[in-house]
């Protein structure tokens, strides 16, 4: 038989179950509603003074200033490859030596011609000038004989001892004599320094002389050599292969490699100049860094990348820098001593126009609109906005909305 006091029990029970519900709904309520009366929990920091270096960090490679893609101007085959990739050469250094059989002889055929226009300049001083001398001497003395004899047969013929043909006979000698002495003077004329034989020969020398240039040079064209002292980088021939006209053999970077290029994105153009200092590594050589200074900006923007080409010279380069090695630089912008600085990761929409923070004031996030100059990597200074005793809230994924109470949680060791 039933007891008459379950009722009661059941009754108590449920009322139990309800006090157990009501009890947990409230205690879920205070805590997920303890910021609005306790405050949000924050984490909190300070801006600080100290010296402040903008610098722009890119990578870049090693430039060549000058690069000599080195060929040739004849067609024959190659004989001889003095050089090899990597090999530093000086200016007019011989690289590569091509067949020039047919340049030889041509430059011995022009020395022989040379030689025999020597020899007939030899030949008009040493014996035909002495010969013309002498043949001017006997046409003079024949004329006069000839003038002598003329004069007494015409006396003798008006006596009437000659007859008119023998008279006649001497009239036609003596003017064979005067024939005679004008070709001869004008033979001894043609040998004389100035004469027509002596400016043939100087002719005939100039023109000899000239051919023998061009032959020495057209030899010369058959051995390539250096254009300027530099480092060979490329070698596009072996020996045996054929020597084409403007087909490049080597190329060759001239110049001392000390100068460095890179490409930032060309926003960084209104924070470049001339003379700005940096210090660059290269990748291969990570701990061995070396300093450089701006030198060069280029004019014109690349349009298809959006970047600016800056060249930089180091001031001491090490040994171990190649030509298109990649390198690491950093470029230093600008520098303040006693700036007002907030880590990166403290400023909120830092890319925009309009950075901000979150400030505690009377126990409330309040939002503050910054005023930035230089940054870095890892620090931006703050130039206005901010008071340099302000505490500032340290961004969580639970960022408080502005106005939201807050509480400061203690800090380590505090």
């Amino acid at each position: 038989m039933a007891s008459p006091s379950h009722p009661n029990h059941a009754k108590r029970r449920r009322w139990i179950r309800l006090g157990i519900f009501v009890a947990i709904g409230l205690a879920l309520t205070v805590w997920f509603t303890r910021p609005l009366w306790y405050g949000v929990a924050v984490t909190t920091t300070q801006a600080v003074r100290g010296p402040m270096v903008e610098t722009l960090v890119t990578t870049g490679s090693v430039h060549v200033v000058a690069r000599h893609a080195i060929s040739t101007t004849v067609a024959a085959p190659v004989i001889e490859v003095l050089v090899r990739r990597g090999d530093r050469v000086a200016l007019d250094q011989p690289l590569v030596r091509i067949d020039d059989t047919a340049a030889r002889y041509a430059v011995a055929r022009a020395e022989a011609t040379l030689a025999g226009i020597s020899a007939a300049r030899a030949d008009l001083g040493d014996r035909r000038r002495p010969a013309t001398r002498e043949a001017l001497r006997q046409a003079r003395a024949s004329l006069a004989q000839a003038q002598r004899d003329h004069a007494r047969d015409v006396t003798l013929a008006e006596q009437a001892v000659l007859t008119k043909e023998e008279l006649e006979r001497s009239s036609l000698a003596l003017t064979l004599a005067q024939s005679r002495l004008r070709a001869a003077s004008a033979e001894a004329n043609a040998a004389t320094d100035d004469g027509t034989a002596s400016l043939s020969i100087d002719a005939q020398e100039a023109d000899g002389r000239a051919a023998l240039a061009a032959s020495e040079a057209r030899l010369a064209l058959f051995t390539v050599r250096a254009p300027a002292a530099g480092i060979v980088l490329e070698r596009a021939v072996e020996l045996g292969d054929l020597a084409q006209p403007g087909v490049a053999l080597l190329t060759v970077a001239s110049g001392a490699i000390d100068t460095l290029r890179i490409e930032p994105d060309e926003k960084n153009l209104k924070f470049l100049a001339l003379g700005q200092r940096a210090v660059a590594s290269a990748d291969a050589f990570p701990d061995e860094s070396f300093d450089a200074v701006v030198t060069w900006i280029a004019p014109a923007v690349d349009p298809r990348r959006g970047t600016i080409e800056v060249h930089l010279k180091a001031t001491d380069p090490p040994s171990h820098l190649r030509p298109d090695m990649t390198v690491s630089v950093e470029v230093r912008l600008s520098q303040r001593d006693d700036a007002l600085t907030l880590p990166r990761a403290l400023v909120r929409d830092l890319a925009t126009p309009t950075p901000w923070v979150l400030v505690v004031e009377a126990d409330r996030a309040v939002r503050r609109g910054l005023k930035t100059g230089l940054s870095d990597a890892t620090k931006v200074e703050i130039t206005g906005g901010l008071d340099p005793d302000a505490v500032i809230i340290v961004p969580t994924p639970t960022l408080p909305s502005e106005g939201a109470l807050v509480r400061v949680a203690p800090q380590d060791g505090g």
